[in-house]
C-alpha cells in the first residue's frame, strides 16, 4: 500500500468516526484540540504520576455535546503513549459505582495496554512468572483489605489450562466458588493449606481487587492504571442510599482523601446538569443531605469524606469544558473539510465561517454534524443546503428509570 492510499484510508476512518459521533485515536491525533487547557492539565497529572504519591483524579463538567467524551478519548491516547494501562467505561444500568465489586467486574476486563491491540492483561501477565513476584508489593500481607485476591493471583502461576483460565476470570471479577478455589490451592500446595481468613464479602472487600489489579499492571511493566469513567451523571438516577455509596466509592477511586496507596488515576466526566439537579437542586440537594445520611449509616469518617467529595467535585479537582471559540472551531471545521476531500477525492467548496454564523451558539458536535451534512450533499448532488440546527442536535440517550428508582429499596 502506498502513501497515497494510506492518506485516503486515514481520512475515511477520521470522517466515519466523526459521522458516528465516537471519537477515535486517529481523530484525536489528527484533528485540532479544542480543549488544550484541559488536556494539558491531564497530561501534567500523568507525567507527574508517582506510585508512591498518587495525584488526585478529576471530574470533567460540561453540557451535552460540548466535548467531554472527546476529552476522555484524548486522555486515553495520552495515557497509553505515556505507558499506562487504561480501562474506559460509561455508566449505565449495568455499570454503576454504588456496587464497587460489580463496577470492578466491568472495568477489569476492558484493560488496554500500550503494546497490544487486544483487550486484557493476560498476555502481559504470561510474560512474567511466580519467581518475579518478590519484585512487587503483591506478596505484602498487609497490602490489601483482604488477602484472598492476592493468593488467587499467586496460584494463577501454579496452574495451567482450565484452572488457570478460571483464576484469571476471578481476577477479572468473575468469582471462583470458594470450595473450588480451595481444591485448586490445596492440589498445588499440599504442604501449604489455604490460610484461615475472614469470609470475603464483595460489598466490603472490593477495594482489594482494585488494589491488586493496579499492582498487577505495575508488575507487568506499565506505569499504572488509568480509569476513564463517562456519563457519571447517571449516578443521579440511583436511590439515596445507593447514591451515597456511589459518591463514597468514587471519592476513594479519585483519591480525594489522599488515601490511595495503589497506582490508580481516575478521570471522570459528567453533564453539568448533575450539579443543577442533585448537587445544588431546589428539590434535592445532595451536598446538604448526604453528609448527615453518611453519618447515620456509616459514621463521622464517612461524613467528612462525603463533604470533601462535594468540595473537590466542584472545586480544585474539577475541569470545565467551555464552548469552543469561533477561531478554534474554524480550524477544526477546515480540517474536517480537508479530510472529507481526501477521503472521497474531491474539492469541497464550503466556508467554515459561514457555517458557524448560520448555526450560531451550538455545540462543537453540532457544528461537525452540520459540516458533514453540507459536505455529503455537496459531494453527492453539487448543492449547498441551509442547515436547520434543531435537526442536528442529538438528544441524550434515555435510561431505564425504573431500574434506577428500584435502588430506593436498598434504603
Amino acid at each position: 500500500m502506498n502513501d497515497y492510499d494510506e492518506n485516503i484510508i486515514t481520512s475515511m476512518f477520521i470522517i466515519e468516526s466523526l459521522r458516528s459521533g465516537i471519537p477515535s485515536r486517529l481523530s484525536t491525533r489528527y484533528l485540532p484540540d479544542l480543549r488544550l487547557n484541559l488536556t494539558e492539565s491531564i497530561k501534567n497529572d500523568l507525567e507527574n504520576f508517582d506510585a508512591n504519591n498518587i495525584p488526585p483524579g478529576r471530574i470533567i463538567w460540561g453540557q451535552y455535546g460540548q466535548g467531554k467524551t472527546h476529552v476522555l478519548t484524548t486522555a486515553e491516547h495520552i495515557a497509553l503513549d505515556l505507558g499506562f494501562a487504561v480501562s474506559r467505561v460509561s455508566l449505565s444500568r449495568e455499570v454503576s459505582c454504588h456496587n464497587l465489586f460489580k463496577f470492578y467486574g466491568k472495568v477489569a476486563p476492558r484493560i488496554k495496554t500500550p503494546d497490544s491491540t487486544s483487550i486484557g492483561i493476560q498476555k502481559a501477565l504470561n510474560k512474567k512468572g511466580r519467581v518475579d513476584l518478590p519484585e512487587s508489593p503483591i506478596l505484602d500481607t498487609d497490602r490489601y483489605i483482604h488477602p484472598l485476591p492476592a493468593i488467587i493471583f499467586e496460584d494463577y502461576y501454579c496452574t495451567v489450562g482450565e484452572e488457570q483460565d478460571n483464576l484469571y476470570g476471578d481476577l477479572m471479577g468473575i468469582r471462583v466458588p470458594m470450595a473450588e478455589f480451595r481444591r485448586i490451592h490445596n492440589s498445588n500446595h499440599p504442604e501449604f493449606p489455604l490460610p484461615k481468613f475472614d469470609t470475603f464479602k464483595e460489598t466490603v472487600h472490593a477495594k482489594a481487587y482494585f488494589g491488586l489489579m493496579a499492582d498487577i499492571i505495575k508488575f507487568c511493566g506499565y506505569k499504572g492504571w488509568v480509569l476513564l469513567i463517562d456519563e457519571v451523571e447517571l449516578m443521579g438516577r440511583l436511590g439515596r442510599a445507593s447514591r451515597l455509596k456511589a459518591y463514597l466509592n468514587l471519592n476513594w477511586l479519585l483519591n480525594w482523601n489522599s488515601e490511595m496507596k495503589y497506582p490508580i488515576y481516575v478521570l471522570s466526566a459528567a453533564a453539568s446538569g448533575l450539579q443543577d439537579d442533585l448537587f445544588f437542586g431546589k428539590k434535592i440537594n445532595d451536598r446538604d443531605i448526604m453528609p448527615d445520611l453518611a453519618d447515620i449509616k456509616f459514621g463521622s469518617k464517612e461524613k467528612k469524606e462525603i463533604k470533601n467529595f462535594f468540595d473537590k467535585a466542584v472545586g480544585e479537582c474539577s475541569l470545565t469544558v467551555s464552548p469552543a471559540k469561533n477561531e478554534d472551531l474554524i480550524l477544526l471545521l477546515n480540517k474536517v473539510v480537508e479530510f472529507h476531500g481526501n477521503a472521497y477525492q474531491w474539492q469541497p467548496n464550503i466556508d467554515s465561517n459561514k457555517l458557524i454564523v448560520q448555526l450560531e451558539n451550538q455545540t462543537a458536535r453540532t457544528h461537525i454534524r452540520g459540516m458533514l451534512e453540507k459536505l455529503d450533499i455537496q459531494y453527492l448532488y453539487n448543492e449547498d443546503i441551509k442547515l436547520n440546527a434543531e435537526n442536528l442536535i442529538e438528544n441524550p440517550l434515555g435510561e431505564d428509570r425504573e431500574y434506577f428508582s428500584d435502588e430506593e429499596k436498598e434504603e
